[in-house]
Order: structure tokens, then C-alpha cells, then sequence
């Protein structure tokens, strides 16, 4: 249920955090509303924790600023060989890390606040049992997300991940033509299981994003509309855009885009982000042009990637730092992390033109 909800629709005695609301078309699930892929829903002790330390930057109160979002990868394991792989060079080796080991990184991220986590791989299906466990343990207090192909989520298996208290699934679809995406995944009926996978996830009553990573051949007007209507069709409440980069199997590619494709995708967040509710778009997030605009939130900053080796990186396309977490307590871990920064992230522009 998409609805568009504004501050003046809430009484005085309405909670403060609450407060946040604006005129952004939000998203009811499970009784909580959802404004953004990366906020937690409101009301739940994510959300309440996520605005406290948030204010906690405007009126700092002496402890360090808290992590928002951490991605975790769970597992190198994967059947897909796709085209802009960010793991490759570790895709398919022997796990590194044992359940108890995935239990710890995760308690150290939530000591540093994290208010959302968001398992990854490979594919994180292919440690289910773990993904239940995990989910589990942290969700009454955790807005927990699965990033996933779809392939090996079955209608029991995306049930018994909302039981296990999971929030939602980001599909990663990068093409509305089914044998388009089917040869970006280098699998065929990728599409397909993608597909079926997003019906599963909606019918178990969980939230459901698709991600898409937009080449150069992709970012034209046609693609944008097709890729747009399929979100709507597969019941996607949010779509993520992040831009290809020369990491992993695109190593030393020249994949970034052109400014006038960046500027074609800026164009395509602010029609959906503002569109008539009536229309169950969903809401975009183009996590490139907030960086632009605003400056790179990763780092230590807002969020953090832990790859399959347990490392500690800016994000999952910056190989700096790579300091192994459960060699050091989150905070000093976090310290070094800052220290090295984003390699890449570009200054905030100072001419932006709207919020992405």
C-alpha cells in the first residue's frame, strides 16, 4: 500500500520521531511505514534508535556517531556469473567464516548502532539455515534485509524468512527484458527466478526492492520506462541505482558513466520519487547522485561493507582498508577505516539541483 502521508496529518500527541515525516510517498507494511530503502519502518525501536543518533550528530552527547546500515557478506557461494560481480576474485571459494563468526561481526556492527543490516554474498541463500539464525537474532531491534538474485527463494522459504522477523528483499534485476538480464546474469531463466522470487516475497507479506546496476547501453529513455513498469509489475516498493564501477570482474574496465547518462538517471529518480501515488511507483534511490551531492556516507560514516573475509571496507566497491573486524573492537576498527576514507568518493557538488 503506497500512500502519501505529511506532517499536517499528525495529531500533537504523535511520537517526536514521527516527526520525520514529510511529503515523500511512503510505503504501509506489517503495520509500519517505510519512506526510504535505507530508514527503518516506523513505528519500531530501529526507527527510534536510527533518529536518536542521528540527532546525536547535530547535539553530540560524547560517544562516537553511530553506524546506520551495514552490509554483511555472508558467503562467497554463488551459481550466477554475472557481468559487473563486485566479488569475483573471491566468488566460489571456501568459506572463511563460521556461524559463530557471522553472529560476532554481526553484535559488533549493532554495537556501533547499525539500525538496518543487509546480508549479501554471493548468494546469501546458499546459507539459509545461517540467514535464518541471523535474522532471528537481531530483528526485534533490526530492520533486516536480504540482497539476493532471487534464485532459491521459494515461497517457504521467503515465509519462514518473515517469521524470522526479516524486513524485506532487494532483488537485483538489472534489465526489465528477460533475456537481457538473463545475459547480464550469465544464467538462464535468471529473469524468471527473479520474478518468481519477488511473487513469493510479496505473497509472505515481506517488503520488496529491486537493484539495478545501469550500464551505458542501458540508460536510454526506453529502458528507464520498460524498467520502471516491471518494478511496478513485480510489486517493488523501492528501486536502488548503483552505477557500474571498475571493481571486481569490470577491474580496469571502462564502465563509469557519462555525465548526461548520470544526469538521464537523476532525471528518471526525481519522475518516480515525485509521481502520483495513484500510480504505485516506487520510490527511488540513487545512491551515486547522493554521494555527489552530499558527499560519500560510507567509510564509517553512516554504513559500512564486511566482505566474506570478515574485512571492515568503506563500501562494497571500495577495497581500502580491509580491516579484519573480529581482530578489533568496532570502534577502533572504525577509527582505522576513517582514517583511509573512501578512494573514490567525489566531493559534494556545490551546484546540486534537488535532493536525490
Amino acid at each position: 500500500m503506497r500512500l502519501r502521508a505529511t506532517m499536517r496529518q499528525w495529531p500533537a500527541t504523535t511520537p517526536p520521531s514521527a516527526r520525520l515525516l514529510t511529503s515523500h510517498p511512503c510505503v504501509r507494511s506489517s503495520g509500519r511505514y517505510f519512506w526510504d530503502l535505507y530508514l527503518p519502518g516506523w513505528p519500531s525501536r530501529a526507527f527510534d534508535r536510527c533518529v536518536e543518533r542521528e540527532l546525536d550528530r547535530v547535539d553530540p552527547i560524547g560517544r562516537p556517531p553511530a553506524l546506520q546500515t551495514a552490509i554483511i557478506a555472508i558467503t562467497s557461494r554463488c551459481t550466477l556469473r554475472c557481468e559487473h560481480c563486485f566479488e569475483w576474485d573471491a566468488l566460489d571459494r571456501a568459506e572463511t567464516l563460521s556461524s559463530d563468526e557471522l553472529h560476532e561481526l554481526v553484535r559488533r556492527v549493532r554495537e556501533r548502532g547499525a539500525a538496518q543490516i543487509f546480508f549479501s554474498g554471493g548468494e546469501p541463500m546458499q546459507r539459509f539455515a545461517d540467514l535464518l539464525v541471523l535474522a532471528e537474532s537481531v530483528s526485534a531491534e533490526t530492520d533486516v534485509w536480504i540482497l539476493t538474485s532471487g534464485l532459491g527463494l521459494s515461497a517457504d522459504r521467503a515465509r519462514r524468512l518473515r517469521d524470522a522477523g526479516v524486513t524485506g528483499i532487494a532483488l537485483s534485476l538489472d534489465h526489465w527484458d528477460a533475456s537481457s538480464h538473463d545475459q547480464f546474469r550469465g544464467t538462464p531463466g535468471a529473469f524468471e527466478s527473479a520474478r518468481r522470487a519477488a511473487t513469493h516475497a510479496r505473497q509472505a507479506g515481506l517488503l520488496m526492492a529491486l537493484s539495478l546496476c545501469p550500464t551505458r547501453s542501458f540508460v536510454n529513455e526506453e529502458n528507464l520506462e520498460g524498467y520502471a513498469t516491471t518494478a511496478r509489475a513485480f510489486g517493488a516498493s523501492f528501486i536502488q541505482i548503483l552505477e557500474p564501477k571498475a571493481v571486481g570482474r569490470y577491474a580496469d574496465g571502462d564502465v563509469a558513466l557519462a555525465h548526461g547518462e548520470q544526469r538521464l538517471l537523476e532525471r528518471f529518480c526525481e519522475r518516480l520519487n515525485t509521481a502520483d501515488p495513484s500510480l504505485c511507483l516506487p520510490s527511488v534511490r540513487y545512491l551515486d547522485w547522493s554521494a555527489r551531492t552530499f558527499g560519500c556516507c560510507g567509510a564509517g560514516d553512516r554504513y559500512v561493507y564486511v566482505n566474506t573475509a570478515g574485512e571492515l571496507q568503506p563500501c562494497p566497491f571500495c577495497r581500502s582498508g580491509g580491516v579484519r573486524l573480529l581482530d578489533h573492537d568496532i570502534h577502533s576498527a572504525i577509527s582505522s577505516l576513517q582514517r583511509t576514507g573512501c578512494p573514490t568518493a567525489a566531493a559534494p557538488s556545490s551546484t546540486a539541483r534537488s535532493t536525490p
